[in-house]
């Protein structure tokens, strides 16, 4: 019925999915309709989730088989934790955080924790800030196979690229950026990956087959959404809007080519932290639109773009 199971894991966001779930109830009750769907084999859960919740959904996903991965960009954009800050107390608060989220990840049974970079800096302070964050995430690496000992497995720690200019203005950011910082750390550790966006392309204005060509040694993770950038929309920047919505950048060509440039650059053969390499939906719906609507959106936008990369 879905025969990309054997090759890679489909993923939802869950909390881009269902930004209105801030309960407990809600929370589990929209982690459920995720984990009974047969079409996702993984969730994406925030690390705002507090933790008596995250070890729910962690038991949840456990029984439903299906694979859990915690995204601390929310953490990060809403504490403002900048990993490549000048000022060492700064850095040293958002590693912190970072590795509370790591623990939460070994506790709740998640395979791999998700983030972003600080922002970019100006140009006198870039190459000190690459330094800075190349430091952060050895730490985080490091701290991650330390308790991966006492667990008996190792959680991944992904670094997610983010625009530079448009929305998040992320250090990381540019492909080249990536790739340097992600050489330096791979160095010291196989637990370290990038997780690339297709709805980041066009806030990077990259090409996508190029991003993924120069970063195929390092992705580990992969997000699928849109974006728009025409500035009076109210979807501009990095809202992550369904498929199809007007003057959006990505729909079912801009998905299958981005599928085709994983295949091709063999991301789906990839061994990573997760059971199969994960590919998730990155989709928000827009006020007044139903967020499972925008779900069956995304599936069927994927499921297009699938039948065309099998031909």
């Amino acid at each position: 019925m879905y025969p990309w199971h054997d090759c890679f894991h489909m993923g939802l966001i869950h909390f881009m999915a269902y930004p209105d779930a801030k309960s407990e109830a809600e929370i589990l009750s929209t982690v459920k309709k995720v984990l009974t769907d047969e079409f996702f084999q993984a969730v994406e859960v925030s690390a705002l989730v507090e933790r008596p919740v995250l070890e729910k959904i962690g038991q949840m996903c456990k029984i439903s088989k299906v694979e859990l991965l915690i995204a601390a960009q929310p953490l990060v954009l809403t504490k403002k934790l900048n990993l490549n800050s000048l000022d060492e107390g700064e850095r040293k608060r958002a590693v912190e955080e970072i590795k509370a989220v790591i623990d939460e990840a070994y506790l709740a049974e998640a395979r791999a924790v998700a983030f972003l970079s600080g922002k970019m800096p100006q140009e006198s302070e870039f190459e000190g800030a690459k330094a800075q964050l190349v430091k952060s995430l050895i730490e985080l690496c490091r701290y991650s196979e330390e308790q991966g000992e006492r667990f008996g497995r190792v959680v991944a720690v992904n670094l997610e690229v983010f625009d530079w200019s448009v929305d998040k203005k992320a250090l990381v950011g540019p492909a080249p950026v990536a790739f340097e910082v992600a050489s330096n750390v791979r160095t010291f550790h196989q637990n370290f990956g990038l997780t690339v966006d297709l709805s980041h392309q066009p806030l990077l204005f990259e090409d996508p087959f190029y991003t993924v060509q120069l970063l195929a040694p390092f992705i580990t993770h992969v997000h699928i959404g849109n974006a728009v950038l025409k500035k009076d929309h109210p979807a501009y920047g990095d809202l992550h809007p369904r498929f199809g919505i007007s003057d959006g950048a990505n729909d079912v060509n801009e998905v299958f080519y981005f599928l085709k440039s994983l295949k091709k650059l063999g991301y789906f053969d990839k061994k990573v932290s997760t059971e199969r390499p994960v590919i998730s939906f990155e989709v928000k719906p827009m006020a007044g639109e139903d967020p499972d609507l925008v779900v069956a959106n995304a599936k069927r936008t994927f499921l297009s773009a699938y039948a065309r990369l099998m031909r």
